[in-house]
């Protein structure tokens, strides 16, 4: 038979609750008789009331000293002025002047009068040990009514709590009840003082020292709803930001959009330029940003200042002439010299662009070797960016397998063993370790090319981010 549904269960333990709290309210009119009509009439009516002035939260809750009117009930009157009361603070705060919700009105009067006559009980229990009925024994008495009445209406409503939330139902009582229990004592304190009271000065004196009770609800009132309003503007303030939040992170994103896209088209213009090198850009940012990942480099940030590092390697080149750039034949000593400027025209151009300043750090490096026998600053080990350690490893793999005008491309297994033989000279070695480690990946790609559409990286399209990428 398949499991009931979370609100059938907790339908039912509502119906369960107030079946035991209208056998507990029938009960009580048979445990002793009311002695004295009129003290619970005047008890009924100021604890209707102040429940009925109890004041709202700013969230979905309102607190009232109704509960100093139970407490009292059970220990001045007994069950069957407990009943009464109890039945009083479930209509009147429950129903009548809220969302008149029955479910609501059921479960409320059967927690209410089960706890009111457990309460009640009590109480007659510890008479019934022949204690003198002194104003010290009364205020004892009002705190284990207020215990015990703590104890049934907590467990009542973590019980519904537990079942429609389906969490434990230990932990539910432990996180959102037990902390209410020193409030419950020391009302249940007070109620055994103003029990103590209404022995030595009657109806009149209960009257006397409620109503300053009632008129502290408009003080309490006002805090709260001072309260409630500011924290509602600091809600609609900080739904606000987060609307803000959200917007400037959307303009952000479209923005490195749009970076990327310029830069992305100014390769491919390069590219077109030097025609031997077509995509060549393209593949060694997405093999550099493979690397990257497989060195621990998880930041969004480093990786796309890698992936742009290595994407505008060769942006120097703008200022290499054609007939350079373009010679079909070996360059002259002179020439090269000239070509060798290209780190350094790339880094100044780059660097003028705050954003791209961190890439142009790689852009700089591009060609200096581990053991310091690179240009333009013959930096040396770890002195050269990581990024651009990554890339000079990137780099000659695809220059390697690509072909040119002048040569065919060679074998990746080939490219391999050529890499492998430069580690601890030309290269990091272990940046080498985790070449060995994508090799095999690397060595499947259909001409020894990454098939990657420029607007979409390859780190970004292996996570299956939607749209284009903003690296």
């Amino acid at each position: 038979m398949p499991e009931p549904s979370l609100r059938g269960r907790a339908e039912w333990f509502i119906v369960g609750v107030f079946a035991l709290g209208a056998m507990a309210f029938t009960a009580a009119f048979f445990v002793r008789p009311i002695d004295d009509p009129a003290g619970v009439l005047a008890l009924v009516t100021l604890t209707a009331l102040s429940e009925r002035l109890g004041v709202k939260l700013y969230f979905d809750g309102r607190v009232s000293i109704s509960f100093v009117g139970a407490v009292m009930a059970a220990v001045c009157f007994g069950a069957p002025a407990a009943a009464l009361v109890a039945a009083a603070i479930a209509l009147t705060g429950g129903y009548l002047f809220a969302d008149r919700s029955t479910r609501k009105l059921a479960f409320n009067f059967g927690q209410q009068n089960m706890a009111a006559f457990a309460a009640a009980m009590a109480i007659a229990g510890v008479a019934a040990t022949g204690i003198e009925q002194n104003p010290l024994a009364l205020v004892a008495e009002g705190a284990i009514a207020g215990l015990v009445i703590f104890a049934v209406t907590t467990t009542a409503v973590a019980g519904v709590v537990s079942i429609t939330t389906s969490r434990n139902f230990f932990a539910t009582h432990r996180a959102d009840f037990a902390w209410l229990l020193p409030h419950y004592v020391a009302l249940g304190l007070v109620a055994g003082a103003l029990s103590a009271v209404y022995g030595q000065l009657g109806v009149a004196g209960l009257v006397a020292l409620t109503i300053p009770l009632l008129l502290s609800r408009y003080s309490i009132k006002q805090v709260v709803d001072k309260t409630r309003d500011n924290v509602l503007r600091l809600e609609k303030s900080n739904q606000q930001l987060r609307s803000a939040y959200i917007e400037i992170r959307d303009m952000s994103e479209e923005l490195r959009d749009a970076y990327t896209g310029t830069l992305e088209s100014l390769v491919a213009a390069l590219d077109m330029r030097d025609q031997e090198t077509r995509g060549h850009s393209n593949r060694v940012a997405n093999h550099s940003v493979e690397l990257a990942r497989l060195l621990g480099l998880n930041d969004e940030e480093e990786l796309t200042m890698i992936y742009r590092g290595a994407l505008m390697h060769d942006v120097g080149k703008i200022g290499v002439p054609d007939a350079i750039l373009r010679k079909p034949g070996p360059l002259t000593d002179d020439e090269w010299l000239f070509m060798r400027k290209h780190p350094t025209m790339g880094y100044r151009i780059l660097a003028q662009v705050p954003y791209l300043r961190p890439a142009a750090r790689v852009v700089l490096a591009h060609h200096e070797r581990w053991d310091g026998d690179g240009y333009p600053r013959r930096l040396k080990g770890e002195a050269i960016p990581l990024g651009a350690r990554i890339f000079a490893l990137a780099d000659t793999y695809d220059a390697i397998v690509s072909d040119r005008p002048y040569r065919d491309g060679k074998s990746p297994d080939e490219a391999l063993k050529e890499i492998l033989r430069c580690a601890g000279s030309q290269f990091d070695p272990k940046v080498v370790e985790a070449f060995e480690a994508v090799f095999p990946g690397w060595r499947d790609e259909k001409d020894g090319h990454g098939a990657s559409p420029l607007y979409l990286p390859a780190w970004r399209r292996r996570n299956d981010a939607p749209g284009r990428a903003t690296g």
